[in-house]
Order: structure tokens, then C-alpha cells, then sequence
């Protein structure tokens, strides 16, 4: 089941996923400014410092006259913070609160925490749970082993979703139209040529699911990385959530996980699937 990587650019496959679609803007009762707003936010990512205005635009595709006007706003109202010596902007602690919501409300969280850390430390792996975000899977509960130095997944990563455990695992869970509606969007992002190949180990990964309830990933996202992958689906299907247990090669052999880790994460999912909504 292991292929040759396709190369791919995170920095940019997640920059090309944070544009607006002309759906959405074209809608009445959709309000351009406050999308505007949130674009402006979601281009801070993890490590990647204060942003200028003329950053923020490339970034998001906004103009720069109104991106000045909402990173302005945004000053504002407490959400940036304007660094007038290097003329940058850099994201608040207020943002927090509105992460901090939605985490603390998150019942299957909760639950999962627990597993979760156990398994992580008693097999010095790293566990983490992830829900969707456009194009790409980003992490509300994340569990280290101590001993895991390389590759630490943070509460608030992305990752893509053609090319991840957690992210194949997802589109295993989901519908098969929904699961149309990616295909389309990622040939979009990649090419055909690129998503022709990387639809192939895609779709093995699902079988894989559908055969034994995860799904098996090396060397694909970060090289020398190995991970297994299960979906997280409610009981009536309408959220899809995935969770995945991986470390480097130097840590975890491909045995154990598929001849243990994998079957215990798929029973984790099944056990949690009654608390999720």
C-alpha cells in the first residue's frame, strides 16, 4: 500500500484554500466585509509572525487599500495588535476566546481527552483529533508522548486532506457525494495530473477503512512519518470527525501500528460516536 509521494506545497495548497468562493460572494444576505474581516485572521498562521498589510493581501487576495481598513478595525476592536515600528500586525489573546468556546463546549473532546492521552503515552505516539476546516484538517485535541521530540502536533494545526491520515480518514466518513464536492476541489487546487495520482492512494486508503476501520499513511505528508487514521462519524452521519495516531519511523514500526494502534483508535471511534453532534 506504499506509493511515491506527490509533492506538495502546504504553504501554498492552504493559501489557495483560504479564498472566498464566488458562490458565497454572490450571495445577498452574504456580507463581503465581515468575510473580508475573517480572512484577514485566518491568514496568521502558526510560526508565521506579524504580517503588513501588503502581506495580508497577497495572502488573502484582498486588495490593500481594504485590507489597511479592517486590519485598522480589527486594531480596534482588540483582535490585532499594530507593531508601528516594523508596520506589522500580529494577532491578539482576544482570538482565544473565540477558539476557546467552541473547545470548551465540544463534548466528544471531552471524552476523547482521556483515551487519548493514554495512548499516547504509553506508546510515545501523538494522538490528536481533527475536524475540517475548507480544504484541510485542523486539530481541536492533541495528546504527546513525552519522548516524541520531532513533529509535535499542536491544538490549532492544519494539515492537508488528500495527503494525511486524519484527513483521508475523513473523507472516508463522509458521504459519497460530499466526497465528490473534495475530489472537484483538490483537482482544482492540484491539477489533474497531481490528483489523478494522489486520488489512487486516496481512494486505497478508504478501501482500507471500509476493510478494517483505518487507514495506514507513510512518508507522504512529512517524510519518515507514519500514522494510521479512523474516521469519527455520528450516529445519524452529519459530522464527520477523524482522529490519528502517529510518530516517526525511528519510533513506531509499521507492525505495530496496523497490528495494534490502528485497531484500537477504530474502537476509540466507535465508542466516542454517540457523543458526538
Amino acid at each position: 500500500m506504499k506509493a511515491n509521494p506527490v509533492p506538495l506545497a502546504e504553504d501554498a495548497y492552504l493559501e489557495k484554500d483560504d479564498e472566498i468562493s464566488p458562490d458565497a460572494s454572490a450571495d445577498r444576505k452574504f456580507i463581503t466585509a465581515l468575510a473580508r474581516g475573517f480572512e484577514v485572521l485566518r491568514a496568521f498562521k502558526p510560526g508565521s509572525g506579524a504580517l503588513g498589510n501588503q502581506e495580508l493581501s497577497r495572502i488573502t487576495h484582498i486588495p490593500k487599500a481594504t485590507v489597511s481598513r479592517l486590519t485598522h478595525t480589527l486594531s480596534e476592536l482588540g483582535y490585532l495588535r499594530h507593531l508601528k515600528a516594523e508596520g506589522k500586525y500580529e494577532p491578539t489573546e482576544s482570538i482565544l476566546a473565540l477558539g476557546y468556546a467552541v473547545l470548551s463546549n465540544m463534548l466528544v473532546r471531552q471524552i476523547a481527552h482521556g483515551p487519548m492521552q493514554e495512548l499516547a503515552m504509553q506508546h510515545q505516539v501523538s494522538v490528536g483529533l481533527a475536524s475540517r476546516d475548507r480544504l484541510s484538517m485542523i486539530f481541536v485535541d492533541v495528546c504527546n508522548g513525552r519522548s516524541l521530540g520531532t513533529l509535535r502536533l499542536e491544538i490549532g494545526s492544519r494539515v492537508p486532506m488528500p495527503n494525511t491520515a486524519v484527513g483521508r480518514a475523513f473523507l472516508a466518513g463522509v458521504q459519497e457525494q460530499e466526497r465528490q464536492f473534495f475530489y472537484e476541489r483538490f483537482e482544482q487546487r492540484l491539477g489533474a495530473g497531481k490528483w489523478a495520482a494522489l486520488k489512487d492512494r486516496v481512494e486505497d486508503a478508504i478501501t482500507q477503512v471500509e476493510d478494517r476501520g483505518f487507514c495506514y499513511l507513510e512518508d507522504e505528508w512529512h517524510h519518515g512519518m507514519r500514522a494510521v487514521g479512523t474516521p469519527l462519524v455520528s450516529m445519524d452521519g452529519q459530522t464527520v470527525m477523524g482522529i490519528m495516531c502517529g510518530a516517526p519511523a525511528f519510533v513506531v514500526d509499521r507492525e505495530k501500528l496496523e497490528g495494534e494502534l490502528g485497531p484500537r483508535l477504530a474502537y476509540l471511534c466507535r465508542s466516542l460516536a454517540p457523543m458526538l453532534r
